[in-house]
């Protein structure tokens, strides 16, 4: 069911003119715009907010699990709101937070505003010029491959474009065989009949899905930044699939590493196999990555033309620097200088499945090592022999390395961030009385509980009122004080960000879930800046003692390997008036 992306990317250019494109919502983030799984989360917490009369930044962040099952909690209470995670929930609830048409109009108005073309963007206008892409369908709302088409043909007379203001003459184009041709399947964001609710996307426009369905006939098609959850979209797709002989150039959908698909999805790719179908789902890391690594394959792509592209690949917006201040106040930062980090990594090369699956073969063989799956192989640090021992399920095998550089820090959809952030992690444990915890996206340090009375904890016991565990008033569920880490890396320097906040068990249990957040805020909510200091500071004695700087290592290597090594010093980042 699976086809590896470096094999995609090895006969693509071949097929590249008989292959269509579906882009989703995914396919915008990269370029400043929020997912639909984003917007779900926003659409909800409006409504909940207005509901229950609390201010809204209040529920900024939703990140905080805590937050978000605070906010589900509500919705479940209600028979008539569509379960988590199901299809109906984005149409459901943005028509429920915005009723009339001019204000999801408007919300979506305010949202592309500042909105920049991605790399993966400018890659697909530069294969439409060269005529390796002919038809692409989209359900955003955003003028992203319009934009593009502009950009690379200086014109709009040798591209076309349909929506639903236009349905008849797309066909018309369609049947001419006018390319590259932008089909935009929920139509144009300022359209007049903008659809963004269940009963108009119920009745989708039929000419624009039998555009999707006749291309099916001749080419294949690629599935990017699409999650599945549109109906009609994918009614669309089956349709198609009830056709002889359809889709002869395949059915490639693309998900990010270690994701998990919808069963919509899978269901629809099981179904074309069952017709002799080639159907695969493709994993990748980001949008851009992928066509970065896709436009490779294509031999009549200039040198010139990939520098041109290049330039704006990685690209970040920095501000300038303003000159080194002198004057006080000095404004302590929470930032903690990282003078030496890991230059390579162990690239372990076998036939491995996802991230996922990587994870969960290290828990099963109680492996002693950190690794994540990229493109090139296994990526990790640790003993050689305990990779072996971890994967040698896999069959042949090769060992190798993979060079780190700056921009994986520079990044947030990095994986290689995150093996590098959960790796300082398990570098400051070692040997400790603290632990790592993962939750989702997030990085912890606490204190090992058969250590909380541990003296290395006194100064922290002292800012927190004498104790560093305690109960969630009214549960079973434990607290106890965190500090939250991640990588940045600014004005060419790497950083370990540290938030000191406060983590609690998980629990099965609804009712008792609902109060963590709330007693989580009240518990935190007096930490102003000279207790958030101290309590900083605390933290600080407990990693470094009475040194200025240390060097932490990730394992204690007795046999061949990898080791990940940190140097890191005591004085945090600071700033200082001019």
């Amino acid at each position: 069911m699976k086809l590896s992306f470096p094999e995609f990317v090895r006969f693509y250019p071949l097929r590249a003119k008989r292959i269509s494109w579906l882009f989703g919502a995914g396919t915008s983030v990269s370029a400043g715009l929020p997912s639909a799984y984003d917007l779900i989360w926003d659409f909800k917490r409006r409504i909940y907010c207005s509901e229950q009369g609390i201010a809204l930044n209040r529920f900024s962040n939703l990140s905080d699990r805590g937050l978000r099952t605070q906010i589900q909690n509500y919705f479940d209470k209600n028979d008539n709101c569509p379960s988590k995670d199901t299809p109906q929930e984005y149409s459901y609830y943005f028509e429920r937070a915005f009723p009339k048409a001019i204000d999801r109009k408007e919300y979506l108005d305010n949202l592309l505003s500042g909105m920049q073309l991605s790399y993966g963007h400018k890659v697909i206008g530069l294969l439409m010029k060269k005529g390796h892409i002919n038809n692409i369908f989209t359900t955003n709302f955003d003028k992203a491959f319009e934009n593009t088409a502009v950009q690379v043909f200086r014109n709009t007379e040798d591209w076309y474009k349909t929506d639903l203001d236009s349905a008849d003459n797309g066909l018309k184009l369609f049947q001419a065989s006018k390319v590259p041709l932008i089909i935009k399947m929920h139509g144009d964001y300022l359209s007049e009949k903008l659809k963004n609710t269940t009963e108009e996307l119920q009745s989708q426009d039929n000419k624009l899905r039998h555009i999707l369905t006749t291309t099916s006939y001749t080419n294949g098609i690629g599935i990017m930044g699409y999650s599945g959850r549109d109906e009609s979209v994918m009614e669309a797709l089956h349709s198609a699939l009830e056709q002889d002989n359809c889709f002869p150039n395949g059915i490639f959908w693309f998900t990010r590493i270690g994701g998990e698909v919808l069963p919509s999805v899978s269901n629809f790719i099981d179904i074309a196999k069952t017709k002799g179908i080639e159907a695969f789902i493709v994993e990748i890391e980001t949008f851009d990555s992928a066509w970065g690594e896709l436009i490779k394959g294509f031999t009549d792509i200039k040198a010139v033309e990939l520098e041109t592209l290049g330039e704006s690949y990685h690209r970040r917006k920095n501000s300038s620097i303003p000159p080194k201040g002198k004057r006080s106040p000095m404004i302590r930062l929470n930032a903690i200088p990282i003078t030496k980090f890991p230059v390579n990594a162990r690239l372990f090369k076998c036939d491995a499945g996802n991230t996922k699956e990587i994870k969960e073969q290290i828990k099963n063989t109680e492996a002693n090592i950190i690794a994540i799956r990229k493109q090139q192989g296994i990526v990790g640090f640790g003993a050689d022999n305990e990779f072996e021992r971890a994967f040698n399920l896999y069959g042949d095998y090769k060992f190798d390395t993979i060079a780190l550089h700056e921009k994986h820090l520079a990044y947030d959809d990095s994986t290689i961030k995150g093996l590098l952030t959960e790796t300082i992690g398990r570098a400051l444990i070692l040997n400790s009385e603290l632990q790592y915890v993962k939750r989702r996206s997030k990085h912890f340090i606490v204190p090992k509980f058969k250590d909380r009375n541990n003296p290395i904890f006194e100064d922290l016991k002292k800012e927190l009122g004498g104790l560093i565990h305690g109960k969630v008033p009214g549960t079973t569920i434990t607290w106890m004080p965190c500090l939250e880490i991640s990588l940045q890396h600014k004005g060419g320097l790497a950083y370990l960000l540290a938030i000191p906040s406060v983590l609690a068990t998980k629990s099965e249990n609804t009712d008792e879930r609902k109060l963590i957040a709330p007693f989580i805020k009240e518990l935190m909510a007096r930490w102003y800046n000279d207790k958030f200091d101290r309590i900083l500071s605390a933290w600080l004695s407990i990693f470094f003692g009475n040194q200025n700087e240390i060097l932490i290592n990730a394992f204690e290597l007795n046999s061949k390997g990898i080791n990940a090594s940190f140097e890191l010093k005591r004085r945090t980042a600071f700033s200082k008036s001019e």
